[in-house]
């Protein structure tokens, strides 16, 4: 999980740059979207919530944040 939080603040440092706070995140599949399907694979989206932000994943398309069936911390 942490290599796809990674990824994407890099992805969007460079599509935004210094405007990362204000910019429309298009590209980001999940983004904003708990309890709705995934556009990729129609598995619903889940959300987990660490010191009061939220980070919307695919357990089928990023199933890094599962570790033996249960979640790990970020």
């Amino acid at each position: 999980m942490r290599a796809v939080l990674f990824e994407a603040i890099q992805t969007l440092r460079e599509r935004v740059g210094e405007a990362i706070e204000v910019e429309v995140r298009d590209f980001l599949a999940v983004h904003g979207k708990a309890g709705q399907p995934c556009p990729r694979c129609g598995t619903t989206v889940s959300r987990v919530t660490r010191e009061r932000r939220d980070t919307d994943f695919c357990r089928q398309c990023q199933p890094g944040l599962m570790v033996g069936g249960r979640s790990r911390k970020l």
